[in-house]
């Protein structure tokens, strides 16, 4: 049995357990999403030394003040931990709009009130006023002040049940930094561009499509949107929109089940990708939504040729839904 100290009050470990179980077994209220260590939501300080994986992922200046994920560090005897100030791991924000355009899905946006730099593609950790936390990408371009995020009402999600079903329409939140490399970069110049979503994991790729817009730095750009049915999907006219307008840009709306629609795609979206013919050598390509596409999505662009390095994917994995 390991003993260590939090807040100045002494926890008994189990065998094998990290300070967020144990502190969770014992009711104390730490804010967490993941558990992954991928989300960072977990983040406690400590004035002991933590051990390195429960720092992976940080940034110099919070490997030296102390910073660890809790989900990831060990119990161990003579750990000092402390509840870190708020302020210098969360930003406020203020809900400007809250629209439902499906019966699952809301397009909420939140303004910052305070210094937020982020790249399109990136995704943050939205906090309830009671340390609930889920982790949700965002959808606005690089560099505006409102933050665009997508979000579908998971059956038994308690986070996303609340931003979607409440009035919540100039209420605060928090958010924590943003995180995540689904964006671009300069090292992609001239590249062609091959966005995959499923779901709402259509967000961070909006984000991205937008930025490709404005900056109009990359080569061709494709994006293909699944869902299970044709009314699922969602945003279909802003991005038909889009396409007409900007030559370089194609929209590929694609569903599973039910009659076939024109302007759509019946059709297994992991299928279609791996019959998708493109310069396998120079497209960077994203992929984003359920897990489990995600990584069958991810093999099969892999098996076509195109290079781990240009594949990347949203990184963030949720907990059982609250």
């Amino acid at each position: 049995m390991e003993r260590f100290f939090f807040e100045g009050k002494e926890y008994s470990s189990h065998k094998n357990e990290t300070v967020l179980d144990c502190l969770l077994r014992n009711g104390v209220k730490v804010t967490n999403s993941c558990k992954s260590g991928v989300c960072h939501s977990c983040l406690l300080k400590s004035t002991s030394s933590p051990d390195e994986i429960s720092q992976k992922g940080l940034s110099q200046s919070k490997k030296e003040g102390g910073f660890f994920l809790s989900c990831q560090q060990k119990a161990l005897s003579g750990l000092e931990v402390f509840m870190p100030d708020s302020s210098l791991l969360f930003v406020e924000g203020e809900v400007t709009s809250q629209v439902r355009i499906t019966d699952t899905v809301v397009i909420l946006k939140v303004r910052t009130l305070g210094d937020y730099p982020f790249k399109a593609g990136q995704f943050t950790n939205i906090i309830r006023h009671d340390g609930v936390c889920r982790s949700y990408s965002i959808a606005s371009q690089t560099g505006e002040r409102e933050l665009e995020f997508h979000i579908r009402k998971v059956a038994g999600g308690e986070l996303s049940n609340w931003l979607y079903e409440k009035d919540l329409t100039n209420q605060k939140i928090k958010l924590s930094e943003p995180l995540g490399e689904c964006c671009l970069n300069d090292e992609m110049t001239g590249k062609d561009l091959l966005l995959i979503g499923v779901g709402t994991g259509l967000a961070p790729l909006y984000g991205v499509l937008k930025d490709s817009l404005v900056k109009q730095k990359m080569g061709a750009v494709k994006l293909f949107h699944g869902g299970l049915t044709a009314e699922s999907l969602y945003m279909v006219e802003t991005l038909k929109t889009i396409e007409r307008d900007f030559d370089f840009f194609s929209y590929h709306p694609v569903f599973l089940n039910g009659k076939e629609k024109e302007g759509y795609i019946k059709g297994n979206l992991v299928d279609l990708i791996k019959e998708l013919s493109f310069d396998k050598k120079n497209t960077v390509v994203m992929i984003c939504g359920d897990p489990s596409l995600v990584k069958n999505l991810k093999q099969a662009v892999f098996l076509s040729g195109v290079p781990s390095k240009s594949i990347l994917s949203d990184p963030f994995i949720s907990q059982i839904p609250r």
